[in-house]
């Protein structure tokens, strides 16, 4: 069998799964991308291919109409945004990821990014080592109203750990039985207006489809002022990248932004947020080295059970 591993992250340790690929003959070739394959490259050579290991790749339906030989698609990590899952299950090709694998080393990466800016350490830190002994005020975050955007599995755990800092918690879902979970739960739930109203801390952590595309957008970001930290560990897209450009101009919140709606960030963007206060990572939320081994022997086993079913 020919199968295709098109994950970047898959390929950095594919040598530690040699043995059993071969023991299952399976012929591997390998595609490295950051961040990710586009359609134009894999519509020319998925018809080879009996399975794929792949990272955020465009797998189109334009894609998936070439795979005459496509069983299964094991997505490396949790989100399959980038996979037409209905195409896929119209052809009857299996797509399996690794749900919550990340959710407590983002939920963590999240609180840190409020912790620096509500404490100013990155701005500390290059002031020192510019030689300077310079003092930055910041703030407590306790009893500060925060706002948590997405009560999946990634929300749960942000709000498990704020609760050791005795701040006030709000919560936003559109699935209207989680909201009444975290309701019973002592969470205060709000619309997304209201939320950006209200809050002074905000954390973005809901998945990406079509009702979460540019979700924030002016409207919200309008309501935000300088006292503001806004924090986004979900999906580039949800945020609306020219709005963010155009609102933090003028409003100067604060920003944690570890996805963008273009990457890596086009520049033009970096040259207004760089000179803000604000933390910004490559995407890099998930990347802990225990929940990282555990998506890729996962997502190798997915690959196999796809194959032989």
């Amino acid at each position: 069998m020919n199968v295709l591993i098109s994950s970047y992250h898959m390929n950095l340790v594919l040598e530690k799964y040699k043995k059993i690929l071969k023991k299952n003959k399976i012929k591997v070739d390998k595609i490295i991308r950051n961040p990710a394959v586009k359609e134009n490259e894999l519509i020319k050579i998925i018809h080879k291919y009996d399975g794929v290991v792949c990272s955020d790749d465009e797998f189109s339906e334009k894609v998936l109409e070439k795979a005459k030989k496509l069983k299964v698609i094991s997505k490396w990590g949790t989100g399959i945004d980038s996979i037409d899952t209905k195409f896929a299950k119209k052809k009857g090709i299996k797509i399996f990821n690794t749900p919550g694998a990340f959710s407590c080393g983002v939920a963590q990466y999240a609180i840190g990014m409020v912790l620096n800016l509500s404490r100013k350490l990155t701005v500390s830190d290059n002031s020192v080592k510019k030689g300077n002994w310079k003092k930055f005020q910041g703030t407590n975050i306790e009893n500060k109203k925060v706002g948590v955007i997405g009560l999946g599995k990634i929300g749960s755990r942000i709000i498990k750990y704020l609760r050791a800092f005795n701040v006030e918690i709000y919560g936003n879902d559109r699935k209207v039985n989680v909201s009444r979970y975290f309701r019973k739960k002592g969470v205060k739930i709000l619309s997304l207006n209201q939320i950006f109203s209200d809050c002074d801390i905000i954390i973005i952590s809901v998945d990406l489809n079509k009702s979460s595309h540019h979700l924030i957008k002016s409207e919200q970001l309008m309501k935000l002022s300088n006292e503001n930290i806004l924090i986004n560990i979900s999906r580039g897209p949800v945020v609306c990248n020219k709005s963010l450009i155009r609102c933090i101009d003028k409003k100067k919140f604060q920003i944690g932004f570890d996805v963008f709606e273009e990457e890596p960030l086009n520049k033009k963007y970096l040259k207004t947020l760089k000179n803000k206060n604000s933390i910004l990572s490559s995407h890099n939320a998930f990347n802990t080295r225990e929940e990282v081994d555990f998506v890729n022997d996962n997502t190798i086993q997915n690959l196999l059970k796809g194959l032989k079913n």
